[in-house]
């Protein structure tokens, strides 16, 4: 009777084990097949998303490199300004009209485009010794490598350009500072123009040197030239350079530069510019956009 319960409970023991590991064997598939599949979708999700980012970043950069990039840093993402007016390959928005109409307000890249442009295919379009580099490009240029500098210069046939006008920035938004670069191949020098004197002294060697090879520019020395009547103090934070002018003067300058080389045939280190005209110069450029059959926003409320 004894011996009976025994085996009993022995077998009662078995069985449960055996059921025990069973289970063990059945659930960790059942949870690996649930993961596996949990995983796939899960990659999935991400491919698409990744694949939809990268889209919205090549337009983007395509974007910028046609038209500029940046609106005004007051503008809502979500609500898109409407053009003021179509010039060549370039909108301007009234976003970006609102930055010439506050004196308090730098330039963006594509107002600077626009105005190299307009310099380019409408003012100095019979002077095939000029050439304004697109403010784009000047801000790629010490990202490429020679292969890319090289087709720049054939595209462009930059080797037989006498003058060569180079907007530098430090950043190409309203709250960057603008100064310019002049390669002139009569007097094999590159001349320097900065409203604060020396703030881009190192960016603007940095260009030289990129430019000197494909230019075949390597004896050509670099100069800092006087371009303002009197010193503009920076203002900012902490050292910060925060110029709402300098875009303006940089156009100026642009402006100063081309005619003076047009008329002598070469150039020169000092083309000093009143502090007045840079003032005047935002309405003279708020009227060029009516003659080309801009419209102008309100100004921005504060």
């Amino acid at each position: 009777m004894l011996g009976n319960k025994l085996s009993k409970t022995k077998n009662q023991k078995e069985v449960a084990t055996q059921a025990k590991k069973t289970v063990a064997k059945t659930k960790p598939k059942n949870k690996v097949k649930v993961k596996g599949k949990g995983k796939g979708k899960g990659k999935d999700k991400d491919k698409t998303k990744d694949k939809v980012m990268l889209g919205e970043t090549e337009s983007k950069i395509l974007m910028a490199l046609e038209r500029g990039s940046g609106d005004g840093p007051h503008q809502v993402a979500t609500q898109p300004s409407l053009v003021a007016l179509r010039f060549m390959d370039i909108s301007l928005r009234h976003s970006d009209i609102q930055l010439i109409q506050s004196t308090n307000e730098g330039v963006n890249e594509r107002l600077v485009a626009f105005y190299y442009t307009y310099l380019q295919q409408r003012r100095y379009r019979s002077q095939t010794d000029l050439h304004f580099l697109n403010p784009a490009m000047a801000a790629r240029l010490r990202h490429m490598d020679m292969r890319q500098l090289l087709a720049m210069v054939r595209d462009r046939r930059l080797n037989e350009k006498q003058f060569i006008l180079v907007p530098l920035s430090s950043h190409p938004r309203p709250h960057g500072h603008w100064s310019l670069l002049l390669i002139s191949r009569p007097d094999g020098k590159f001349y320097h123009f900065d409203s604060l004197d020396y703030s881009h002294s190192m960016l603007a060697g940095l260009v030289s040197e990129t430019l000197r090879a494909p230019l075949e520019a390597w004896k050509f020395a670099l100069v800092t030239g006087r371009c303002l009547q009197q010193e503009l103090l920076p203002a900012g934070k902490e050292g910060s350079v925060r110029d709402p002018a300098s875009g303006i003067h940089m156009m100026c300058m642009t402006d100063y530069v081309a005619d003076y080389v047009s008329r002598v045939g070469y150039a020169t280190s000092t083309l000093l510019i009143a502090y007045d005209e840079v003032t005047a110069k935002r309405t003279q450029l708020l009227e060029l956009i009516l003659s080309l059959g801009g419209n102008l926003p309100s100004k921005r409320g504060r």
